[in-house]
């Protein structure tokens, strides 16, 4: 019989499906040069969205975005369904928490330049930026447990 899975692959996956949804959105803007993003009171999306900081390669930044976590499902999925042995379930909280890394640290680069190069918000950009730290925050403690560090004090 498998163990229930921790709350916390739980909350990260429903934080990672509703990322995917933002990124889907944002992707969908991207690539449809007649479709407006809705922004809201808040902030100003076209212009970041417009910006020179918006793709790679001319390959929007959402669609990164969107590929990440779509392999964060996969990863959270296959945890969820207990896929693999003991060994295989440390490799996937592993390569979740990496991921997740990147993702932060490539969202925190974002928000830099929002804020001091373009002088623009983009309310989607954020809102993604603030799931992949949950999710990043989340895969800590299965991360330290599994490499034998301690796990820190739960709040």
């Amino acid at each position: 019989m498998l163990a229930a899975p921790s709350w916390r692959v739980l909350l990260m996956t429903a934080l990672t499906l509703a990322g995917t949804g933002v990124a889907a959105y944002l992707v969908t803007v991207a690539l449809d040069p007649n479709k407006e993003i809705v922004c809201g009171p808040v902030g100003d999306c076209h212009t970041v969205q417009s910006s020179q900081y918006a793709d790679i390669a001319g390959i929007p930044v959402a669609v990164f975005g969107l590929a990440m976590y779509v392999v964060l499902l996969g990863l959270l999925g296959a945890r969820l369904l207990g896929r693999g042995g003991e060994r295989t379930q440390e490799a996937l909280a592993q390569v979740t928490f990496a991921l997740a890394l990147g993702g932060v640290l490539y969202s925190a680069y974002l928000t830099y330049l929002e804020l001091a190069v373009i002088h623009a918000i983009c309310v989607w950009c954020v809102t993604s930026a603030l799931i992949i730290t949950a999710v990043f925050l989340l895969a800590i403690p299965d991360a330290a447990r599994r490499t034998g560090r301690r796990e820190p004090p739960t709040l």
